[in-house]
């Protein structure tokens, strides 16, 4: 970890990445969190301490785990609204995990840097995604569920 075994938060939530769907904005955090943890362990990545090489790898496994889990569950929503953009939007939901494991590879095959640009790639692709995408897929389950409500109400 940093100095002082204090955590490094790299990214900080703020109210403006909130796309109104609790659930959604706390696996968000939860992601900056993992990201963050991330981060925290770059500086010692080509350390040969093995401790510090473990919880890189444990932080990265964390993240690829956590990014499917929250995948999985965003498109299972928008399955369920039929939301427009579907397959748009899952589309870029592989590309990522296609980048998140391309990176993985150059980083076992021995590219420090690799670890640098994965994390970078990692916050840049999140907060841009959920400023922009997730706001947009969580507008439309705001109207599917004022739709649901309205037509149990005219029942």
């Amino acid at each position: 970890m940093s100095e002082n075994n204090k955590k490094i938060e790299w990214i900080k939530w703020e109210d403006k990445y909130k796309i109104g769907y609790k659930r959604i904005d706390d696996q968000h955090k939860e992601l900056i969190n993992i990201i963050n943890s991330l981060y925290d362990c770059i500086g010692y990545s080509s350390s040969e301490d093995k401790k510090l090489k473990e919880a890189f790898k444990n932080a990265l496994k964390k993240t690829v785990d956590y990014v499917s889990y929250h995948f999985s569950y965003e498109e299972k929503i928008m399955t369920a609204i039929k939301y427009r953009k579907l397959l748009e939007h899952s589309s870029s939901h592989r590309e990522f995990t296609q980048t998140i494991y391309d990176y993985v590879q150059s980083y076992e095959n021995g590219s420090l840097e690799a670890v640098n640009n994965l994390v970078k790639y990692l916050r840049d692709w999140l907060l841009n995604h959920v400023l922009v995408s997730d706001k947009e897929f969580v507008g439309e389950v705001i109207d599917a569920l004022k739709q649901l409500s309205q037509q149990n109400n005219n029942q």
